[in-house]
Order: C-alpha cells, then structure tokens, then sequence
C-alpha cells in the first residue's frame, strides 16, 4: 500500500503523540472556531433557534460521561437581548438542560464564544436509540446577524428556526458554532470521521486513477497516527493507501492519495465513488457511522494536453507594472513552463497608455468589482481566487509560479490545433483556422473561441519603474471578438476560421497568433472559465515556397524581410521575404 503524509490543519489541545490525557471534551462540529459568517434575520421582537444533531451511534461513543454545559458563538451581539442554550432529543421538543444569559445575569451576552454550564449535568447513556439536539435560542430586539457559522457543509450541521416558523435543516449552508461540554472519565479513546471529501470533477479512463482527497477529524482521546483509505465502487473495493499521520484530539488533517477506481468504459458517462477510512494505527474506530462519504463524476475516456492562458494587466503609467512583468519573463524561461504557458497583456486597469487597444478596457470586467481596477495584475485560465473573481496582484515569483502549477495539474477536455496563412495578394491580410475535438460532451454552458494577434519585444516609450531599456511582451493587438465566438460541434470535433488585418507597424516575427476555448457568462464575470489554449509564432505561418528566385520575377521587384529590412535580389540565404511589384505584394520562401 501506498503511504501518504499529512498535513495537519488545525490544533486544538495538543499533547504530542500517544494518549493525550483528555478529561473534558468538546461534541459538535464546528471545532471550536470563532464564526465566518452569519445567519441574519430582518424580523422585530422574536425568539431565533439553532441546533445541531448527534446520531445515536455517536452519542453512545460518549456514555458514561457527562454533559455540564453548551458553548456557543454569536458572529454578533447587537440587539440580543436574551441567550439560552439547550439540549433536546427533538428539535421541537422540551429542554432536557438549559442555561440562560441576559443583561440581568453576572454572565454577560458576548460576540464570539459565550460558555454556559448546567446548573446540573446529564448522564450520556451507552445505547440510546436516539440522538441528541445541541442548540440555543436568542431573543432579538431588532435585525440581527447573532447566529454564528462556519460556511463549510456538514450532514446534521445546521438547523435553524425563525419566529413561529418550522425548523429549516440548512446544513448545506455551513456548520453551526455550538457545542456541547462533556467531561468524565470513560471518553473515547479512537474516533476518527472523515468530514469532507474532495476528487475531481471528471475520472478519465485512460489515466486508471483518482487523486482522493479529504479531510479528517480526530475526535477521541488517543492521537493518531495513521490510517487507511479505501475507495469503492459498485460496492467492490478497488484500492487502498495508507496516510502516516500525528493528529491529537479535536486536531484535522488534510489527505491527498492516488487510488485506482476500475472503471474501463464510458458506461452512462457517470460514475460515483465511496470512500472510507479504517484501520486506524491506535484500534478499532468507535465510531464508524461518520467514516464514510461519497461523490460523483463525469467520466471521459481521455483528455488533451493542457497550456493554461494567462492574461496580464499592465500600462506604462503602473510603477509596479515591471516587478510582475518580470515574475512572468523569468518563469516563461524554466523548463516546467515555457512551452504550456501563454500569456496575453491587456494595457489597461491603472490608467492607459499608447499600447492599449480599443478593446482592452473591456477586459476590465474580470476584476467584477463594482469598477475597481488595478494593475499590475494576473488572470490564470480565468479561475476563481474567491468568491467573485479572477484577477489577483501575485506578491511574488513563488505565488505566481504556485497559480500556474495549480492551472496545470488540472485536465484538459478540448484540443486547439492552429494554422495561419498570409494572403499572396496582401500581405497585412491573414487567415487563421483552428480546430480540434473535445473529450466531454458538455464542456459548459457556452463555450467560446477567441483568437489574438500579440506581439513581443516592444520597445517602452516611458515605463514607470521600467528604466530606460524596458521591453513590453505579450502585447495584445487584435481580438475576433472579444468574449469570443460561438464554437459550434459536429460531433466531437469542431473547425473554425477567422481573418485579422496586420498593422505595418506590427514587427511580423514579433507575432503570433494566441486562441483560447472557454466559457463565456454574459451575466457572470465569475463563470468564465478557460479550458485550454494555444498559440502559433508568425515563422510558422504558412507561405508560398520556392526553391531559389527566378530572375525574371525580382528584376523590377523589391525585396524585404519579413521584419521590414530592404534586401539585395542576390544570394538571399534559405528564410522568408517579401516580394512587391508594383501594387502586388507577395510572401515567399528561399529554401
């Protein structure tokens, strides 16, 4: 088997390895963690309830012991005039121990963690048949945003009641901050749950494995350091890892294991996996009713290689513009990146400057902040850093590099084959075909394909910060359409052709043309993901050959470069030029 370290994401009560010496713990969710965020109500003059619920199999892991109390944490105080925690075996049922706190009480209502204990404390039985509500009410004046919670999904996490209204289960918002207190000497000794599980969104046959990750708690006294995870489907195991660890009581740790799932064909197009976690280092598990979850996945037979598209906000009038340019040069020219990393720059975000093209400040809408700009800053395949965007300011070499390795690791389900050709009529006119197939039937709600025209080695005019050397790279000068057009299917492959007219001024073996697929949200600029790029250098374009020059076509003919130098008719070496006669213009290739 396979074996996996773990990294530990929080502590609560550390003691080392071995059997901590535990008397009092902690029964909920939520791991002792002030609130990130708040359930509001808007009503005057009402009575607002929260409660959690614990299964019978795990309370009777607690029998024996004792509960003299209930925490809870307000993510506010304002306007709560009253707070009482309780514990019942139905949500609507009578207090079998409660505590109250008011302006009238030595205990005064606090934001954050209030600790009430029981007058007296309740015995936990050793085979009860149901389960326990650990809740509390507050009476509330006015509008308020007392009720506190993590907004992290959990079964059993989250139950609210407004007023006279019926009790909501809103555990798929987030995990309510209350526990229950509970003390004695016959705690559990190993109890591990498995609290959160993440793995793709796609399984691809091809690849034969799934990266498995998740997260688990330790909820007994014993601290563990190791355990396996298992992976099934259809009932049948398919594989096995185990994960070397060290995570005292009420501490969680992240695992990532690669396991085999056994899927060969395509089937219905998805699949599901169950996953558990067992054979704990320290024993038997007490508990096994929180030991499993499981997801689902769409299944392709394979994907394609993946080149994540960057974009770049900079301008000439941003000071610190050069700083993230240069993070993005010197990592373009490692190994790991320089042939899977295609950068795009939009001159625009902190002002404009005489690069900027009239296109470019619609870009601006990724930043989705009510109008708020700034450069410099980065776009990585478009993908979330929070809740609402995707641009972000890199604060060093290593958070731009760790954004790109992250893009990569992801698959990719849509190809980009490029091909460029310049008209032998006119040589500023261009026509560019994509095509390829995908490896999905849904990619996402609308995909769309954009294509740039960007030029390198451009030499600044004045950069802020730049010196007097300053280069510009990845300059964005043409765009099809800015948001992209729609890419149409036959089948799974698809063909697309779009044309662009060329500056004289654009340096042709400075160029090249860039294409994206994505998806395009009109209505969200969160939901614009890429899903995987390409590009084709202007020495790749396509030309007219032929081997040597006839004399005949080059006596009233002149010769250039194809970066605009004159050249003698005579001893061309093998490479591209550019022949006007006349009013005729026309690209060639000595061989």
């Amino acid at each position: 088997m396979k074996k996996i370290l773990l990294s530990i994401v929080a502590c609560l009560g550390l003691y080392g390895s071995g059997h901590a010496e535990v008397s009092d713990v902690n029964l909920g969710y939520c791991g002792g963690q002030e609130p990130t965020g708040n359930i509001k109500c808007s009503e005057k003059e009402v009575w607002v309830s929260g409660a959690i619920y614990i299964p019978a199999t795990t309370l009777n892991t607690y029998g024996g012991n004792q509960i003299n109390g209930v925490q809870a944490a307000l993510k506010s105080k304002l306007n709560v005039e009253e707070l009482k925690v309780w514990l019942r075996t139905e949500l609507d049922g009578e207090n079998i121990l409660e505590q109250t706190i008011n302006s009238e009480t030595d205990q005064q209502i606090a934001k954050g963690w209030n600790i009430l204990k029981f007058d007296t404390t309740w015995d936990i039985p050793s085979d009860s048949e149901t389960g326990l509500y650990i809740g509390y009410s507050y009476f509330q004046k006015k509008a308020s945003q007392g009720m506190g919670i993590i907004e992290t999904p959990a079964q059993n996490s989250l139950f609210v009641k407004f007023a006279d209204q019926p009790w909501e289960d809103l555990s798929n918002e987030g995990i309510l901050c209350v526990e229950a207190l509970v003390s004695g000497d016959k705690l559990p000794k190993v109890n591990l749950a498995l609290t959160n599980l993440n793995i793709p969104n796609v399984y691809i046959i091809d690849n034969g494995t799934m990266t498995i990750g998740g997260t688990v708690k330790n909820l007994a006294t014993y601290t563990v350091t190791g355990f396996d995870v298992s992976a099934f489907v259809d009932g049948e195991k398919t594989g096995t890892a185990h994960v070397d660890c060290d995570i005292p009581y009420s501490a969680s740790g992240e695992f990532a294991v690669e396991l085999p799932l056994g899927i060969t064909t395509l089937g219905d197009g998805t699949g599901s996996v169950t996953v558990t976690v067992d054979n704990i280092n320290e024993g038997s598990d007490e508990d096994m009713s929180d030991n499993t979850l499981s997801g689902s996945f769409i299944i392709a037979e394979h994907d394609f290689k993946h080149r994540i598209f960057v974009e770049e906000f900079t301008t000439e009038q941003c000071p610190n513009c050069p700083r993230v340019g240069g993070y993005i040069h010197d990592a373009l020219e490692k190994e790991e990146f320089k042939d899977d990393v295609i950068v795009v720059c939009h001159h625009a975000g902190y002002y404009t400057d005489w690069l900027t093209a009239s296109f470019d400040a619609n870009y601006l809408w990724l930043f989705n902040d009510g109008g708020s700009t700034y450069a410099p800053a980065v776009a990585v395949d478009r993908s979330l850093q929070n809740d609402h965007t995707s641009v972000w300011c890199p604060s060093s070499s290593s958070d731009l590099e760790g954004a790109w390795r992250k893009a990569l690791y992801k698959p990719a389900f849509v190809s980009l084959n490029i091909s460029a050709e310049v008209d032998p009529e006119n040589e500023n006119h261009i026509t560019v075909k994509v095509n390829g197939a995908k490896s999905l039937d849904e990619l996402c709600e609308n995909p769309t394909i954009t294509v740039y025209v960007v030029e390198d080695n451009i030499k600044a005019h004045s950069q802020a910060g730049g010196g007097s050397d300053y280069i510009h790279y990845h300059v964005n000068r043409a765009v099809n359409s800015v948001w992209g057009d729609e890419l149409e299917f036959d089948g799974d492959d698809y063909e697309y052709t779009c044309e662009f007219n060329l500056s004289h001024l654009w340096v042709r073996d400075n160029l090249q043309i860039v294409a994206m697929i994505g998806n395009y949200n009109a209505l969200n600029a969160a939901d614009c993901a890429v899903m995987n790029a390409s590009n084709l250098p202007f020495t790749e374009f396509d030309t007219a050959a032929v081997d040597g020059i006839e004399a005949s076509k080059n006596e009233n003919a002149e010769i250039f470069s194809v970066s605009g130098i004159r050249m003698t008719n005579a001893n061309l070496t093998p490479g591209i030029y550019i022949r006007k006669t006349g009013n005729k213009t026309e690209k060639f290739t000595v061989k």
